[in-house]
């Protein structure tokens, strides 16, 4: 257990130092969709579905269809929300 705290703090301290604006919605939105979805289907399909539409929403809106800016930074930020919440 002291363990996942020391992650969850060198975590919680590298995003306080490295992150912008843009970041900080994509941690959000990695820990909202994991949140909402563990409590619908089981964990695994869950943390899936999440690295599904966190990848889809670069790739599909942002490159393809043109909606933003396709940023490899932002899925990573995505999956670090995303095990901020599986913690």
């Amino acid at each position: 257990m002291d363990l996942l705290k020391r992650i969850r703090q060198k975590i919680d301290e590298f995003c306080f130092n490295h992150m912008r604006m843009d970041g900080a919605q994509h941690l959000i939105a990695g820990i909202l969709i994991y949140d909402v979805l563990k409590y619908l289907i089981p964990v695994w399909s869950a943390i899936l579905i999440t690295l599904i539409i966190l990848v889809a929403k670069e790739v599909v809106l942002d490159k393809w269809i043109r909606k933003g800016v396709a940023d490899w930074h932002d899925i990573i930020w995505g999956v670090i929300g995303l095990l901020l919440g599986v913690l």
